[in-house]
C-alpha cells in the first residue's frame, strides 16, 4: 500500500470520529461560554477620488469671418425633348402634299414647325435646328422614275458641293454634252416652263433634305449611337452601321484611295493585338465553317474574281505538302 493511500485512510477516519470524541459524557456540566471578544473595527481607507486637474479659463473666443458656402453645381439632366425629325418631316409632307426624300443618315430630334405659313417655311424651321442640314427642291427628266434616296442624296450633295461656277462637258464622238451652270436667275413661271425645255423635266419637285457635307452625317450619326448606346453593350447592328457606312465611303473614294486604303487596312490589321487578331481570325473561321458548301463555294469564286480584278492575276498556288 502507498503512502499516500494510508494517509487517506487515515484522514478520513480521523474525520470521521472526531465528532463522538466531542460528545460530552451523561452529567457532565457544561461549561460556561465565553463572551464574544468583538474585534474593533479597523477603519476603512477612504476610496481614492482622482484628482481633477485644474485648467487655465479658456480664451476668449474671436469673432470668425464667416465661411462662403459653395453651392456644388447641379448636374441638370437634359432630357431630349422635340419629336423625331424624320416623321416631322413626312407629317409636312402629308400636309403640304409634296414629295419629301429624306437623307438616310439624317436621325435626331426636333420641334415641329407649328407657326409655318407654308411649305418652305416649314422645312426652314426644321433644318435650323440641325446643324449642317439643308434642303433643295429638284427637278428631274420626264422620263425618268424617282431613284432610291440614298442615290437621289448623294447627287444633290454632290452637285451642290461642286465649286465650279459653270461647266460643259463634251463627247465629241457621239456629239453630246454634259453641261452644269451655277446660281442662274429664272422667271416665276420656271416650273411651267420645265415641261417644254429639251429635254423636258417633271414640273413636280421632289423636296430632298440631307446633310451638305458627308463628314457631318457620319460625326452626327456616330454621336447620336454612342449617346443612345451610352452605358449599354454593343450589338451586331452597331457593326453593321458601321460597315455600311465605311463601305459608302469606300465607294466613293477614287481608285487610288482605295487601294491606299486598303493597304492602310491591311496594316492596321497586323498592328492589331495578336491576342485580339487571332480571336477576329478564329470567329470568321468559325462561320466560315458553319456555312453550307454552296455558300462556301460562291464565296471563295468571289474571293479570287476581287483578287484577279484588283492584282491582275489570280493568287498564287498554296505551297506543296511539306515545304
Amino acid at each position: 500500500m502507498r503512502w499516500s493511500t494510508f494517509t487517506a485512510l487515515v484522514l478520513f477516519a480521523t474525520s470521521a470520529f472526531s465528532p463522538l470524541w466531542a460528545q460530552l459524557e451523561p452529567g457532565e456540566p457544561v461549561p460556561p461560554s465565553e463572551p464574544p471578544v468583538i474585534a474593533p473595527a479597523e477603519p476603512m481607507p477612504p476610496p481614492d477620488v482622482p484628482m481633477e486637474p485644474i485648467l487655465p479659463p479658456p480664451p476668449p473666443e474671436l469673432p470668425q469671418a464667416p465661411v462662403p458656402q459653395v453651392q456644388q453645381p447641379r448636374q441638370q439632366t437634359r432630357q431630349q425633348g422635340g419629336s423625331d425629325v424624320r416623321q416631322v418631316l413626312t407629317d409636312i409632307a402629308q400636309k403640304y402634299r409634296l414629295q419629301v426624300v429624306i437623307d438616310p443618315l439624317l436621325q435626331g430630334r426636333v420641334n415641329p414647325p407649328t407657326q409655318a405659313r407654308d411649305a418652305a417655311a416649314a422645312l426652314d424651321a426644321v433644318t435650323r435646328q440641325m446643324q449642317g442640314v439643308t434642303w433643295r427642291k429638284v427637278y428631274l427628266r420626264a422620263e425618268m422614275e424617282t431613284p432610291t434616296p440614298e442615290t437621289l442624296v448623294n447627287w444633290v450633295r454632290a452637285l451642290v458641293n461642286l465649286e465650279a461656277q459653270g461647266l460643259i462637258v463634251a463627247d465629241a464622238t457621239g456629239n453630246r454634252i454634259t453641261s452644269y451652270v451655277r446660281n442662274v436667275a429664272v422667271a416665276p413661271d420656271f416650273e411651267q416652263q420645265l415641261g417644254q425645255m429639251v429635254p423636258a423635266f417633271k414640273t413636280r419637285p421632289v423636296y430632298v433634305v440631307f446633310y451638305q457635307q458627308p463628314t457631318l452625317a457620319q460625326q452626327a450619326t456616330a454621336l447620336q449611337r454612342q449617346g443612345q448606346r451610352q452605358g449599354q453593350a454593343a450589338r451586331a447592328e452597331d457593326l453593321l452601321a458601321l460597315e455600311q457606312q465605311r463601305l459608302q465611303l469606300f465607294m466613293q473614294l477614287p481608285p487610288e484611295e482605295r487601294q491606299r486604303a486598303i493597304r492602310m487596312g491591311v496594316q492596321m490589321f497586323m498592328n492589331m493585338d495578336p491576342s485580339l487578331r487571332m480571336q477576329m481570325m478564329q470567329e470568321g473561321m468559325r462561320w466560315f465553317m458553319n456555312m453550307s458548301p454552296e455558300e462556301r463555294r460562291m464565296l471563295m469564286e468571289q474571293g479570287m474574281q476581287m483578287f484577279q480584278q484588283m492584282m491582275g492575276g489570280p493568287p498564287p498556288a498554296p505551297p506543296a505538302p511539306g515545304r
